[in-house]
């Protein structure tokens, strides 16, 4: 039987850190919001945030390296 992960749902405290965090990152890193990028780095932080990185400096170190290795 495979193991499955636990995701919780996003509260609207952490949907504003999500937000800031991706709105910075697009921001730095020149990424069109509606690029396949954006959509990558959204995805991934909110799978993230899901699995338990819900404190903005680990959802930030995340979405920094992310946005350096596109």
């Amino acid at each position: 039987m495979p193991t499955q992960m636990v995701r919780h749902p996003v509260n609207p405290d952490q949907l504003n850190i999500l937000q800031k965090v991706f709105d910075e990152t697009c921001a730095e890193h020149q990424i069109e919001k509606d690029s396949p990028d954006a959509e990558a780095l959204a995805l991934i932080l909110v799978n993230s945030l899901q699995k338990g990185s819900s404190e903005i400096e680990q959802l930030s170190a995340i979405a920094e390296a992310l946005a350096k290795n596109r």
